[in-house]
């Protein structure tokens, strides 16, 4: 349950959220009264800070300093207090512009995502590709490249591809991949990639055509087949949070780089903290991992059929929460829709 604030030091705990945010430097009591209160003297501004003090909101990083909001301060503000930004008719128009001039593509509509994310906030963008485990196949195409090499192409639901290689012992007419081709398909078609990999083995039992030594071999490599472990990330807009004042200290910067550098680390805890239809807003510590000590994440799920990936920004805890959220939940729904046609 959160606490309860007077009105008063809502007002006031508000105005030192918004100023930190914007100029990065402790807010004064003067500065409060002149800018945001004029009704209110500095001296009574001073005695709200002092509560707002005691009570964990804020900080003073040394005397005779003004306060800066704790996460505390930053988490009541997101859940108690904001009230979200629409986005300008600009950046709405440049992103709906840059998804429609991608729309055949997926890899390259993630990859303008991303782009716009970094672009619009100054933050970093992140986006990650589709879990394709739980995509519908919709076709398997057999090429042959040489004679004891096939390319086997897994086309999944709303034009994702998968593309492997085989080494075959001999050369197999193009009749008999054609035949192999349309056996997979039959018997495969529909069903989510998961699905295939749990039960290919009882799913091609008695086949009548197709190429016998071929079947068996996808029966055997469904672990190299069906199992998408790698997801890809997008990332965008690094240099950005290297001009945050925040990271002007090196060891905070060290930290940051190292996150952006540790692509395992960022993709698990994107999938860690990204629920389904939901905008997801994690601030500091509240993550539990050291290396996103001083960063905040704000992700959405977007969906392209029955798959879902998450798209999202990083940024310094000091992030304009407002536009964002908006921002993110935006562009989610945006490539949802897109697929949704």
């Amino acid at each position: 349950m959160a606490e309860v604030l007077s009105t008063r030091e809502v007002e006031i705990l508000g105005s030192i959220i918004k100023t930190f945010i914007e100029k990065a430097t402790p807010v004064g009591s003067r500065y409060l009264s002149k800018y945001y209160h004029q009704n209110m003297s500095p001296a009574t501004i001073r005695n709200v800070m002092m509560d707002l003090e005691d009570k964990g909101f804020i900080s003073q990083p040394h005397t005779s300093a003004g306060r800066v909001p704790t996460e505390k301060a930053y988490r009541y503000y997101v859940d108690d207090i904001m009230e979200l930004e629409e986005l300008s008719p600009h950046d709405i128009r440049r992103i709906r512009e840059d998804l429609k001039s991608e729309s055949n593509d997926v890899d390259k509509i993630l990859q303008k995502s991303c782009q716009g994310l970094s672009k619009i906030s100054n933050l970093i963008g992140v986006v990650l590709s589709p879990r394709l485990f739980s995509g519908i196949l919709r076709k398997i195409d057999l090429v042959s490249l040489s004679e004891n090499m096939i390319l086997i192409i897994l086309s999944v639901e709303a034009g994702l591809v998968k593309t492997i290689t085989m080494e075959v012992q001999s050369s197999i007419p193009k009749y008999r991949l054609e035949q192999t081709a349309q056996i997979l398909n039959e018997r495969l078609e529909g069903l989510t990639i998961q699905q295939i990999h749990e039960s290919i083995g009882n799913r091609m039992r008695d086949v009548s055509i197709g190429d016998d030594e071929l079947i068996q071999q996808f029966i055997n490599s469904a672990d190299k087949l069906f199992v998408f472990e790698n997801e890809h990330i997008h990332l965008g807009g690094t240099k950005n949070i290297v001009e945050q004042p925040e990271f002007s200290d090196k060891e905070q910067l060290q930290r940051i780089l190292e996150l952006i550098d540790n692509q395992k680390v960022l993709i698990h805890i994107l999938n860690d903290y990204a629920i389904d239809e939901k905008i997801t807003i994690m601030i500091g510590n509240e993550t539990q991992k050291e290396i996103m000590k001083n960063c905040s994440l704000i992700t959405a799920k977007y969906k392209i059929g029955s798959i879902s990936g998450t798209l999202g920004v990083i940024g310094p805890i000091r992030m304009h929460y407002p536009k964002m959220i908006t921002l993110v939940d935006y562009i989610a729904k945006e490539i949802s829709n897109l697929y949704s046609k």
